[in-house]
């Protein structure tokens, strides 16, 4: 177990930076998000995210587990004995499977697993407990369709939110390996203090928390373990690996999960970077210091296989 704090410095990083500042302007991740029309938001943004840069030699294979379509990525003939289940970001209202494909591409070829995305469903027409729901029957299917298979589950942002949540539904069933969570939110509550470290986030704003729960948590109670993860049980929880900017919104969600996993005695790892925004880690091999991460993550997969 261990925190490491790093900072980015490469011209690739700032690049990415500019890029990313340039397509969060029209996301909205503010105290205004719920006053965006998601439904366009998600057009242009899945329309966009088709140009991000992919691993070559990836195939792609449109699924359904159940009633949830999936997006399986490989690289070669993977076995299936390990699979890799990624759940994407997007602040719950927008991001999808086929967005994912560069991160996705990325976890397949350098892990030689299957990478299967889900698409869950979104709010604001889906409030929780539906892509929850979607997430856990999926992993479901997953499970009884590779019954052999230990499952690494993966996401960012909110993905990372809906990983924890479903690690901790299903922890009884021994089949997760690991977790890797990128920017995990993982309080609804507000008992998080976010005073005590500075705030430099052009991709999640602080105040999008409040419309954040009003969009997505709704009438249900925001303590709850699968909406706030801070408030699990996290005995005999799986290896975790965690990163985030060093000055994000979600620097103490982070921080918080890190130290639930170390009272818990449970394997876990922190990466904390300087210079970088939210979800950074999901750039994979655009960057050299993510492409560091991304074989710490690798390496870490492997270790827990």
């Amino acid at each position: 177990m261990g925190i490491q704090i790093r900072e980015a410095k490469s011209e690739e990083m700032k690049k990415n930076i500019r890029i990313v500042q340039q397509m969060t302007k029209r996301m909205g991740f503010d105290e205004n998000m719920d006053k965006v029309n998601w439904s366009f938001v998600r057009l242009i943004s899945n329309f966009g995210y088709q140009f991000m840069p992919k691993e070559k030699g990836v195939t792609y294979t449109k699924v359904k587990l159940g009633k949830t379509k999936a997006l399986v990525s490989e690289y070669g003939q993977a076995d299936d004995t390990n699979l890799i289940l990624y759940i994407h970001g997007g602040g719950f209202v927008s991001g999808s499977a086929a967005s994912s494909k560069g991160y996705s591409s990325m976890l397949a070829k350098y892990s030689g697993y299957k990478v299967i995305a889900v698409d869950y469903a979104l709010a604001p027409e889906h409030a929780f407990p539906k892509g929850f729901e979607d997430c856990y029957h999926a992993f479901c299917k997953i499970i009884r369709q590779y019954p052999k298979a230990k499952i690494t589950l993966a996401g960012e942002s909110a993905g990372a939110n809906l990983c924890l949540a479903l690690a901790l539904k299903a922890k009884s069933t021994k089949k997760i390996s690991c977790i890797l969570v990128h920017s995990p939110i993982i309080d609804f509550t507000g008992s998080l203090d976010r005073s005590e470290h500075e705030i430099d986030d052009f991709t999640v704003k602080e105040g999008c928390l409040k419309p954040l729960n009003d969009i997505y948590v709704k009438n249900h109670k925001a303590g709850h373990p699968y909406i706030s993860p801070l408030f699990g049980d996290y005995n005999d929880f799986p290896p975790t690996f965690i990163t985030c900017d060093h000055n994000e919104t979600l620097y103490a969600d982070a921080k918080a999960l890190y130290k639930k996993c170390e009272q818990a005695n449970v394997e876990a790892e922190l990466i904390e970077v300087k210079g970088t925004f939210h979800a950074f880690a999901t750039i994979g091999t655009g960057t050299p210091e993510t492409e560091q991460i991304l074989k710490e993550t690798i390496a870490f997969i492997k270790k827990h296989a």
